[in-house]
């Protein structure tokens, strides 16, 4: 056998090697799964926590002071035309209908006809910038959706089971773009999200299992890489088997928070994941929503969803795209 057939048999028994002990951790880690799901919710018999603790000084990572995230929150067809409302009025143009889905449109009709009005009196022809002058305040950054207390996290007795907490425990979900939060909301096309804006006002550490931490993957060994691309696919894949497949991801992450530094002397104020919805976000999972947590939120916006790729509409504040709109009848 020549020098070239030996190295490519030797790669291919250590790839054979490397891939038995990969199916080995994914098979614990299924184990793991099992062992909550039907005999022992909280003490399971594994040797996962001890993975945990290795790979804990891998995967520290720090959000700086004065980073944003965005947190998105749906906005049901009853509601949408409450927060228009103020733009209703400030044009003249209100109108109520009791088919909430069709408010825009007799809103664009009335808009239509008033301007009709106004130029067969002799009344010119409304400008773009007199009509933007018009509605300066709500170019103005502000809370347009839901407010400041609506848009932090929800309140302990109505948080229900997700894939970082469990029922009753309420932490703050957030994502590092727009989208990203838009599209967690998991809306239909063409409904409307307030996504709102939070600053973080101290360092917050992380425990970090999105899918780039990889590029400069500092692992001593290669299972330990292993297990922790194991363990950052496990926590962004999409849940299509109810509460239950949150199991994992939320045990793992209560240990994060009140148990791994007993056992690594690290402490974490929350975790980050790539987004199962979205190829270009990051997840955010900040433990800590008390009276004085390590962010503030700063603003709110109204947007529309246009596509199921997170592509948005921003109704508030406004732009000069949502003006013309406006001027057009088509808002």
């Amino acid at each position: 056998m020549d020098e070239s057939r030996h190295e490519v048999l030797a790669h291919l028994l250590r790839r054979r090697e490397q891939l038995v002990r990969r199916h080995a951790m994914q098979e614990e880690l299924l184990a793991f799964e099992r062992e909550l799901c039907r005999n022992n919710r909280f003490f399971p018999r594994s040797s996962i926590l001890s993975w945990i603790d290795a790979i804990a000084p891998m995967v520290m990572r720090t959000l700086d002071a004065g980073s944003t995230l965005y947190r998105g929150r749906i906005v049901t067809k009853a509601k949408e035309g409450a927060f228009l409302e103020p733009v209703y009025n400030a044009l003249g143009v209100f109108v109520t209908t009791e088919e909430s889905d069709l408010g825009s449109t007799r809103f664009a009709e009335a808009f239509v006809q008033q301007e009709i009005e106004r130029l067969e009196s002799g009344e010119e022809l409304l400008e773009f910038a007199a009509f933007k002058r018009q509605l300066q305040p709500f170019l103005e950054k502000g809370w347009w959706g839901y407010g400041k207390r609506e848009s932090d996290a929800a309140p302990s007795d109505v948080t229900g089971n997700g894939r970082i907490n469990p029922a009753g425990i309420s932490y703050l979900y957030a994502a590092s773009r727009k989208e990203t939060a838009a599209l967690e909301t998991r809306p239909v096309i063409s409904q409307m999200v307030s996504i709102a804006e939070l600053v973080t006002n101290d360092v917050i550490t992380l425990f970090d299992l999105t899918r780039n931490v990889f590029d400069d993957d500092d692992s001593p060994d290669e299972d330990t890489r292993m297990f922790r691309k194991l363990l950052a696919h496990y926590f962004a894949k999409p849940n299509y088997s109810g509460d239950k497949a949150y199991l994992v991801t939320q045990y793992i992450s209560e240990y994060v928070k009140s148990n791994i530094e007993a056992a690594t002397g690290l402490r974490f104020d929350g975790i980050c994941f790539s987004s199962s919805l979205d190829r270009k976000g990051t997840n955010y999972v900040i433990f800590d929503t008390t009276e004085h947590p390590k962010y503030d939120i700063v603003a709110s916006s109204l947007e529309k969803v246009t596509d199921m790729s997170g592509s948005l509409q921003t109704y508030l504040p406004m732009d000069d795209e949502t003006i013309r709109a406006l001027m057009n009848g088509t808002f």
